[in-house]
């Protein structure tokens, strides 16, 4: 019985460890970084020689298609619509419909509002320069739930994406100094191919290449590393209180395949510009950073936006 006790003692108190952290999380705490404040960002019309819109993508899964506003409201003009059918007027904008398939269209896409939590922050502008390719812009930002931010695999995958290949690389982020020399960031980078697929009979009728590069940041730290945003997030979770929000930029470019390196030269011109951007809302949120959350329960309890500045995810159905 003595015996049976002292193998048994390490699961009690790997039990009983489990316990108390489970009575600790869910007992009344504060927290500091506002997590559940509004987001204090613009995604700009203009950015040097680039001209923002916004994009809306189907809901249909066998579609997935997306689309510039303004493409949109030139086939409605036109009088384009699924099918051959009449398209309807361009607004109200949520009444509109995918002109490919008929299926809804969403601010938000269709993978995003399925696998991240509801009120996930998302600001997103396509960047459109004449003799260029265009650039998506897209800065998604965590609050109380962490699963806001996740691995792009997960969420290019659930989009149809085959990922051909990943690293790291360092791209422009500024302009250069009196000595000539550039700064540079790194920049984590995924080739990526979407096939188009009919939307009548589903099946795949071209490959479209592009691609991916995303950074990490919050108002104190970047990386491009996942694993070191766990360690940052824990340590400052568990020793300062402190939990802000964090957020994921990705610029998302088509590949040309007669030129499949001119996309990071794209990025070395887009960069330098949007940079600032981001450098001004970490700013802003970093402000925040003794601003307390009083918090009663899980913190996925606790997750919502209560700004009113963009969109945020809604699950199907909700």
């Amino acid at each position: 019985m003595r015996i049976a006790a002292k193998e048994a003692a390490p699961g009690i108190a790997a039990l009983a460890l489990v316990a108390v952290t489970i009575a600790a999380l869910s007992g009344e705490r504060i927290l500091y970084g506002d997590p559940t404040g509004d987001v204090p960002l613009e995604m700009p019309e203009q950015l040097g020689p680039w001209t923002g819109e916004a994009v809306w993508f189907c809901q249909n899964d066998q579609c997935a298609r997306s689309f510039p506003e303004s493409e949109l409201d030139a086939r409605a003009a036109a009088g384009e619509g699924a099918g051959g059918e009449e398209a309807a007027p361009a607004e109200p904008a949520a009444a509109r419909k995918c002109p490919d398939c008929g299926g809804e269209l969403s601010i938000v896409s269709l993978g995003e509002n399925t696998l991240l939590p509801v009120e996930t922050p998302i600001f997103r502008r396509v960047y459109h320069r004449v003799g260029h390719p265009d650039v998506l812009a897209t800065v998604v930002f965590s609050g109380m739930e962490r699963r806001s931010i996740h691995r792009p695999q997960v969420c290019l995958v659930s989009q149809g994406n085959r990922i051909l290949d990943e690293y790291t690389a360092s791209f422009a982020s500024g302009p250069s100094d009196e000595a000539g020399r550039v700064p540079k960031m790194p920049l984590r980078v995924l080739q990526v191919v979407f096939p188009i697929k009919d939307p009548v009979t589903g099946r795949t009728v071209s490959q479209a290449p592009s691609a991916y590069a995303y950074w990490l940041f919050s108002p104190e730290y970047e990386t491009v590393q996942h694993l070191a945003r766990f360690a940052r997030m824990l340590f400052d979770n568990c020793f300062r209180s402190y939990r802000p929000r964090w957020g994921y930029a990705s610029l998302s470019i088509a590949v040309d395949p007669e030129n499949p390196e001119g996309w990071r030269e794209e990025i070395d011109e887009f960069l330098p510009l949007f940079r600032p951007v981001i450098d001004g809302v970490r700013a802003r949120l970093a402000a925040r950073r003794n601003v307390p959350l009083r918090l009663s329960g899980t913190s996925a309890s606790a997750n919502e936006y209560r700004g009113t500045n963009t969109i945020t995810t809604v699950h199907p159905g909700r």
